[in-house]
Formats: C-alpha cells, sequence, structure tokens
C-alpha cells in the first residue's frame, strides 16, 4: 500500500503502576494489549483495555495510558502514517476482535523475523488490519444491503421488514416472530408493508426463499429435499407448490434445465421454459434482485 508506512512496531513490557504521560505527535499510534489492564486516555476519553483488546489513536491526538495492575503489563504497538487520512477518520478506535489480534501479531513477528525486508508484507497485513477495524463504522455508514429483493424504494419499515425476512427465511419463521423481533403490531406490519410494495409479506418471504432455492438448484449438487430444508420448506410437496407459483416450473423441471454443470453446456430442457420462467431464472442466474413487479408477474402467470 504505497499510502501507508509502517514507521515503528514493537513489543513492549510496563511495570505495575507504569506508564506514558499524555502527549500528541504526527502519526497513528496503535495498541493491543497482550497483559495486564490499561486505562487509556484519549481525545478527552477514557478507555479501559484488556488482554485482546485493541486501541488505535489519530494523529494529533493527545493521549497517555497506564498499567492500572499489580502486574506487569505487555502490549504490542505500531507507528505509522496514511496519506488519506479520510480512509480512517478522526475518532478513536477500539475493538476486541480476534482477526485484528491474529493480523497484529503477524506484523510484529514479521519484522522479528525479517527486520526491514518485511515492510511490504507488513504494510498489506496493516491494511487488512484497519479495514477490520473499521468494519463496524464502514456498516453504519453504508445503506442497509438486501440480496434477493430490490427495497431501494421502499419505506424503512419495509426495509427492516425484508432485512429480517432475508436474514431469516432459512428459519420457521412467522409474523409474530417478525412482529417481536421488529416492536410492532403484526397487523400493522401487514397493512404496512402490502401498502408500501404492493405485495404481502408472506409473497415477499416466498419469493426471497424461491430464489435463494433457485440458485441452489442451478449452482449445487444439493438434493432438492436438501434445497427444499435450506431454504425454509417443512415439507418437499410444499415447497414443489410454491416453485411452481412463482417461478412458473417445478424444481425438477429448473434442474433438469439449468443442471449443476451449466457452464459446460445447455440442456435442451431450458428451450421449453415459458418466457416468464425463463425471466425469472434468468433474473436469478444473472444475480439480479427481485422487483414487485416480477413477483405480481409470477403470481399473474399461475392465477
Amino acid at each position: 500500500m504505497q499510502d501507508l508506512q509502517i514507521l515503528w512496531v514493537s513489543r513492549s513490557d510496563i511495570a505495575p503502576g507504569a506508564g506514558v504521560k499524555s502527549h500528541t505527535h504526527p502519526y497513528y499510534h496503535m495498541f493491543y494489549v497482550q497483559a495486564g489492564s490499561f486505562r487509556f486516555s484519549a481525545a478527552g476519553k477514557s478507555y479501559d483495555l484488556l488482554p485482546g483488546q485493541t486501541l488505535l489513536v489519530p494523529p494529533q491526538t493527545e493521549h497517555g495510558y497506564q498499567n492500572e495492575t499489580a502486574e506487569h503489563g505487555g502490549y504490542l504497538e505500531i507507528k505509522f502514517t496514511l496519506s488519506n487520512t479520510r480512509q480512517l477518520g478522526s475518532e478513536v478506535l477500539r475493538t476486541d476482535d480476534p482477526l485484528v489480534a491474529s493480523l497484529f501479531s503477524q506484523i510484529i513477528q514479521e519484522y522479528s523475523d525479517l527486520g526491514k525486508l518485511a515492510d511490504d508484507a507488513a504494510a498489506t497485513y496493516l491494511g487488512a488490519l484497519l479495514s477490520a477495524l473499521t468494519k463496524e463504522a464502514r456498516y453504519q455508514k453504508q445503506p442497509q444491503q438486501f440480496h434477493h429483493v430490490d427495497a431501494s424504494d421502499s419505506s424503512p419499515l419495509s426495509q427492516q421488514i425484508i432485512h429480517y425476512l432475508e436474514a431469516h427465511y432459512s428459519e420457521d419463521i412467522s409474523l409474530d416472530d417478525l412482529a417481536r423481533a421488529l416492536g410492532y403490531n403484526k397487523s400493522y406490519l401487514c397493512i404496512a408493508f402490502k401498502k408500501d410494495t404492493r405485495q404481502t409479506i408472506l409473497d415477499c418471504l416466498n419469493m426471497i426463499r424461491i430464489r435463494s432455492a433457485a440458485a441452489l438448484i442451478v449452482y449445487s449438487d444439493h438434493s432438492l429435499s436438501q434445497v427444499a430444508e435450506l431454504c425454509g420448506f417443512s415439507t418437499v410437496s410444499h415447497f414443489n407448490r410454491v416453485f411452481l407459483k412463482y417461478a412458473g416450473i417445478t424444481p425438477g423441471h429448473c434442474r433438469r434445465a439449468y443442471p449443476p454443470d451449466i457452464l459446460f453446456g445447455y440442456s435442451d430442457h431450458a428451450r421449453n421454459l415459458s418466457k416468464h420462467s425463463e425471466r425469472f431464472i434468468y433474473n436469478v442466474l444473472a444475480q439480479r434482485r427481485v422487483t414487485p413487479e416480477l413477483i405480481s408477474s409470477t403470481k399473474e402467470n399461475k392465477e
């Protein structure tokens, strides 16, 4: 990483009650506690760090720390510069993510074994470490992500519902479960969702399940009964009925049309699909999220 430069790495032992007075410097300073309990002061706040926890202090941020245990404490530290400071922001970051700990230790070990020859590899490890460290902050800034349903134009409440359905479609979930999870009356959820999306919550759940099932049928060698179970269907017969309703073909027809070795050949069964079924399966294979219009077309196709 050309914009990242490691300045210092070390492993330190601190006597009971000892520490470092509050100070500032023009580079990032990161600590990983291995033993003891440290109280850090940074940007006017206090942070208590235990073994396994990491703290990242931005440049020009006043900070200091002290070992608050009656035993020797130990920590790893890295000092580095980053040309694009917007990647990390100006907040003090703390985490107990084990991936961060593992990468931190790897960087220290690289320099212990190779000295300056470790610069390039260590910078790569540090880049991955910083990505892990800032994961939560990045996710909070990003809009809700949806895998199966296009919810970009839906209300915030409908997006919450769809997010819950996408996270739990493989389980035996009910409207009562959904209502408890979101803290709403189930009747209100049903009315609000139908008004906003022009589909019922059950239609949306079934479409998520069938879309997932179609992908498994095409891209895996799971049996149809295994696919049914993985996608939240209690019986194969129920799976068959719902799949036919939404996809326009049976699961068996879908497998014959698009066998698991699809990348190496094209089945004659695929040429016999209806335009609706072909469109549905195409959307699955292209990893396109379904829209309310597609859900409506599936129902009209069968009714």
